[in-house]
């Protein structure tokens, strides 16, 4: 995507609250989201006789004439969770996982010189890209971040096993709520996925011969969506049509019914998941212009390593971030939040701020919580720019020594008001 490239939104309300019992939590979010078609992404479409991959920002984001737009990438709401163990996480939050070199940004690393990197290339991760990772993942200094200087495997590996990681699940519009699940992901040295399998995967796909798979034509006439119909705004029902490649009810792709102007066919077809990727339960409706989603898991689940285990009474750090129709850099997020289970949690950045920054997850009893009686929080998202850790850090930022010593936090930098962070972007 281009670096350059700005929402026409900066500012977003995420209505969230939050609920646990003896067995499970469980997350309830509302955001106005008013353009149709978040539950389209990342399509394959037969033009001009060749498939060609549409992927993102999609047509309702950014500005362009109808006939030009190649971008379709679903709508998501995910969050960044620690139990004390990354340090910075609480003052900072995601800011301390952002870095020059990282994919979005204008420096992000070549495919060449990643592939190439001990840790990251091919003699280690096999990655083509450098995603979030947390300082202390690197050699040096907690701050120091350079991504060429990252610990040993076996350091790392001791890292996450003293649960030294950030837990991040998401919910997924197309990839995973017809699935009726999110993802599962931590951040130590990139972003990984959770041992296991995800709720989607990819197809292979050629622009001569199309894709593996396409829709059932009893499910789907003509084997694909529309790509016209959806242009002039006939996007399949969120909660009723048919609009993600399920592989339970996928057919071997037959271009005799599937190669038409404007055929347009999933490239992430759905799968049942299953380990610690399929910790997080979650649904989500679009009505009126609205998301409601609720995500759930165990508070103590079979997968620790790369899961952060819950317990009543205790305090975390929590921030919660929302895509719209591009992915990557390019979304709305939160300052850290403290979530107490049960208890109002203590945090340092509650003096600088003008809402709070502590909430309270509320004991329910039974199978699901009673929305209407719990309490419901106004959290502010912003678009975050380009600002970096290496931004917060370096020597010519005015208060990198209270940085540095994690004296301060993203509140008190930024005068009691997310909203206040926009002035600089």
């Amino acid at each position: 995507m281009n670096g350059t490239w700005r929402p026409k939104e900066k500012l977003k309300r995420l209505h969230t609250q939050i609920a646990f019992n003896t067995d499970r939590i469980h997350f309830r979010f509302q955001w106005e989201q008013p353009h149709p078609g978040g539950w389209i992404h990342d399509m394959l479409v037969h033009r001009d006789g060749q498939w060609q991959q549409y992927a993102n920002p999609s047509p309702w984001v950014v500005e362009r004439p109808t006939d030009e737009h190649t971008g379709f990438y679903e709508d998501r709401v995910s969050f960044l969770l620690d139990d004390g163990s990354v340090q910075g996480f609480e003052q900072f939050g995601g800011w301390l996982t952002v870095h020059e070199g990282m994919r979005s940004l204008p420096g992000a690393v070549s495919e060449e010189r990643v592939r190439s990197h001990d840790h990251f290339g091919d003699a280690g991760l096999g990655k083509t890209d450098v995603r979030k990772y947390i300082p202390q993942a690197c050699t040096g200094e907690w701050w120091e971040n350079d991504w060429q200087n990252m610990r040993s495997a076996d350091e790392l590996a001791r890292l996450k096993a003293e649960g030294i990681f950030l837990d991040l699940p998401m919910w997924r519009a197309h990839r995973s709520d017809p699935k009726g699940f999110g993802t599962d992901h931590h951040v130590l040295d990139y972003r990984h996925s959770d041992q296991g399998q995800n709720t989607y995967t990819s197809q292979d796909w050629d622009p001569e011969d199309g894709p593996e798979y396409m829709f059932d034509p009893d499910i789907v006439p003509g084997g694909a969506l529309d790509l016209d119909a959806i242009r002039a705004g006939n996007v399949p029902d969120q909660q009723t049509g048919t609009y993600a490649l399920d592989l339970e009810d996928a057919v071997e792709f037959d271009p005799a019914i599937a190669e038409w102007d404007g055929a347009m066919i999933p490239r992430r077809p759905l799968r049942e998941p299953d380990g610690s990727a399929a910790d997080w339960r979650g649904t989500g409706t679009w009505e009126d212009g609205t998301w409601t989603v609720e995500m759930w898991r165990d508070l103590q689940t079979d997968h620790p390593a790369d899961t952060k285990q819950l317990v009543p009474g205790e305090s975390y750090t929590w921030s919660p971030a929302v895509h719209h129709g591009a992915g990557q850099r390019w979304h709305w997020v939160a300052y850290p939040y403290k979530l107490g289970l049960g208890v109002k949690p203590a945090y340092m950045g509650d003096q600088y701020t003008i809402g709070t920054t502590e909430l309270v997850a509320e004991e329910f009893s039974g199978d699901a919580p009673e929305w209407d009686a719990i309490e419901t929080y106004e959290i502010p998202l912003i678009f975050p720019g380009l600002l970096t850790w290496d931004d917060l850090v370096s020597p010519d930022h005015p208060r990198s020594n209270d940085i540095r010593n994690a004296d301060v936090t993203m509140w008190e930098l930024y005068e009691k008001d997310p909203a206040s962070f926009l002035e600089g972007v």
